[in-house]
């Protein structure tokens, strides 16, 4: 195989790398005695090894890259021949000594959002703050997490009323879409509606009120800054019910508020903020409805106010696929590389590294650092499950009990944080150590958390497909997406060809996924003209309005002449003379320099 210039064979071998799933660099060059180069190297970008002082500095201020580098010898060798210029192949080596990425690393199914909600519909959150449309309808964003611990967007709706019904039947047609599945875990800000709404839809779900909200109604209804500061270690705190009782009447009585009926009535809410009542239900983590503002941060960069419904829709569409980039972006980052290894229990470190997804591996290995600081003090093996007690170092009076079915392999903790979280605590860990464990075991790794959350898909047919495609299928896709890039570089040139083009590709894309059954074709899709959609109405939204709003109903206060005190005209058109100033005029002018000459003398 020849080239025209080493330009073209770095174009080939990038597009070649592409198509078996690895990236590629120029390597090694080659000069001849006049300076001029005679051999190029095109290698993959695993080649190599990581020099041994990046990997043995101590004082690093950040946390070490994944080591990607494997010594692969893939790489292409091009000469340059006499005489023509021209560049031919003189050494071709295909084998990899690792796995190449395939295309399980980019997912554009139809109905992924139900996949996402199969996966991780065990803790869902939402609200309903959000209005940035031409009618102010209040969106309802559906959200929940994914396994990098990143927000996955499940569902929206547009709601006209803040009303309780219009909250059950938003939430029996998102119960519809899922399949009937209904999350284990609810979080909102604490609307009364959704409250019922939950209750009806989701009786079986734990609500859990947003911490962030709390407190700030505390700071509004409670004027004693004390009070703020004790409220947040009774909600946050890990205790016991007996204990969080006792603090709570400490707190109420130091702070004088036991008949405040703000108090009263959070206090029969406590199932759904208190850590000691909610301990041991899994809520991955969320305690906030921050994932719900920073989602809505995130929807503002591609949704205008001034949108209409369909407009919003697609812009919508456009910021889910986003975050759908960005998560596909951390599952390569989780398949890729070997971590650098930093505790001295090595091979619970590799394993946590092959189970877990990267950003869940920080903090698995967080975890397995810690385990040091704590001790066993009591060790009972008389009968099944195993028992362990457990000490924080030189603090005897902080002590855990863990229990092992040594039958089955199965570990719970009286900490309850892995029912709570779903990433195996401190003291378990210090149990695996002593135990002289390699691997972890699989009851201490939550699918949910793994790399292997999503590696298979079940479609509404119920088969099961494993994610990669096969070869001839990438091919296609690359191919096909070198066209779409040509296409869009020219039909972009002028809005008549953009729209024609899009509506085109749109229209075929739809046919095709009802053809293969990505799409299902339902008898009640009907086109808008078919059904007489109309715009909806504006609306107004709970809660105060803003300034701009709240003030329009105000009169104006209409300027008056400064010399005659007349509506109408202005001081430098006045009939009786613009020069000449009222008598009133004439004291307000003189008070008004006799205070600008007192600050200025003093």
């Amino acid at each position: 195989m020849e080239f025209s210039s080493p330009q073209e064979a770095s174009g080939f071998y990038n597009n070649y790398s592409r198509l078996k799933g690895f990236a590629s660099r120029r390597g090694k060059t080659v000069r001849n005695t006049a300076g001029e180069i005679v051999r190029y190297t095109f290698v993959c970008n695993r080649q190599g090894f990581r020099e041994k002082k990046w990997l043995e500095k101590v004082d690093r201020k950040r946390e070490h890259k994944a080591v990607t580098r494997c010594g692969c010898l893939a790489e292409m060798r091009i000469k340059r021949k006499e005489g023509s210029g021209r560049w031919y192949v003189s050494r071709f080596v295909e084998e990899h000594n690792h796995e190449l990425a395939y295309g399980k690393l980019v997912d554009y199914s139809d109905g992924r959002c139900q996949e996402d909600y199969a996966i991780f519909g065990d803790v869902l959150a939402f609200d309903a703050t959000y209005g940035r449309n031409k009618y102010n309808l209040p969106v309802v964003v559906f959200s929940g997490v994914n396994h990098h611990n990143q927000t996955c967007v499940f569902g929206t709706a547009m709601v006209s009323c803040e009303s309780q019904e219009s909250y059950i039947w938003v939430l029996r047609q998102f119960l519809e879409c899922m399949q009937g599945k209904a999350p284990q875990s609810v979080i909102t800000d604490g609307d009364p509606a959704m409250r019922i709404a939950i209750r009806t839809v989701f009786p079986d779900a734990h609500h859990r009120l947003c911490a962030w909200h709390l407190l700030r109604n505390s700071t509004a209804n409670i004027s004693d800054p004390r009070f703020t500061q004790m409220f947040r270690h009774c909600m946050l705190a890990d205790m016991e019910i007996e204990e969080f009782k006792a603090y709570w009447e400490s707190m109420v009585n130091e702070c004088g508020v036991r008949e405040v009926e703000w108090v009263k009535d959070l206090y029969t809410k406590k199932h759904a903020w208190a850590t000691a009542y909610i301990c041991g239900r899994f809520f991955a983590g969320v305690r906030t409805t921050s994932r719900c503002e920073s989602l809505h941060a995130k929807l503002g960069r591609f949704v205008e106010s001034r949108y209409g419904v369909l407009e919003f829709v697609r812009n919508f569409q456009r910021c889910v696929d986003f975050l759908r980039d960005t998560e596909d972006e951390l599952d390569f980052r989780s398949w890729y590389g070997t971590p650098v290894l930093q505790t001295e229990f090595v091979e619970l470190e590799k394993s946590g590294w092959t189970m877990f997804t990267r950003e869940m591996f920080l903090r698995y290995r967080d975890s397995l650092k810690r385990c040091v600081c704590v001790r066993i003090c009591e060790f009972d093996d008389s009968d099944n499950p195993h028992a362990y007690t457990l000490q924080k170092y030189r603090r005897p009076e902080m002590n855990w009990k863990v229990y092992r079915d040594h039958i089955s392999n199965r570990f719970t903790c009286s900490c309850m944080r892995m029912e709570s979280f779903g990433i195996p605590c401190v003291h378990i860990l210090s149990v695996c150590v002593r135990l002289d464990l390699v691997e972890i075991p699989e009851s201490l790794v939550l699918r949910r958390w793994s790399k292997a959350a999503k590696l298979e898909i079940h479609n509404q047919c119920g088969e099961q497909h494993t994610a990669e495609p096969s070869v001839t299928y990438r091919t296609r896709l690359g191919a096909f997406s070198q066209l779409c890039k040509r296409l869009g570089r020219v039909a972009c040139m002028s809005d008549e060809d953009f729209k024609v083009y899009s509506n085109k590709l749109m229209s075929d894309a739809l046919f095709l996924e009802i053809k293969y059954g990505l799409r299902p074709l339902t008898d009640n899709m009907t086109t808008a003209n078919d059904c007489g959609v109309k715009d909806p109405i504006r609306v107004r939204t709970k809660g105060t309005a803003r300034m701009s709003q709240a003030g329009g109903s105000a009169p104006k206060t209409k300027r008056k002449c400064s010399t005659c005190g007349k509506l109408g005209h202005r001081r430098t058109r006045c009939p009786n003379g613009g020069a000449q100033p009222s008598t009133r005029n004439k004291e307000s002018l003189a008070g008004r320099n006799k205070r600008k000459r007192t600050k200025v003398t003093t």
